[in-house]
């Protein structure tokens, strides 16, 4: 059993989101070799969350996924 340890909010203006509402990527240490990640659309749980860390702080496969993720919504 894997858990989902961080969580990338995307910002910013985006067609696909309502007010008040943003795109959020959940995912573990190794996203892609567990598949353990999920894109939403929503309110993200700070609730749940815990201390916010910079970009570089993130696992390496978990920035390429952000990256990755992010050059796909915003057509880059």
């Amino acid at each position: 059993m894997t858990a989902e340890r961080y969580t990338a909010v995307f910002t910013g203006l985006l067609s696909l989101k309502k007010p008040g509402e943003y795109l959020y990527l959940t995912m573990d240490e190794d996203p892609r070799g567990s598949g353990t990640y999920t894109l939403r659309r929503d309110r993200p749980p700070y609730e749940k969350m815990g201390c916010e860390i910079s970009f570089e702080d993130f696992p390496k496969e978990c920035r390429q996924l952000v990256l990755d993720t992010y050059r796909e919504l915003w057509g880059l």
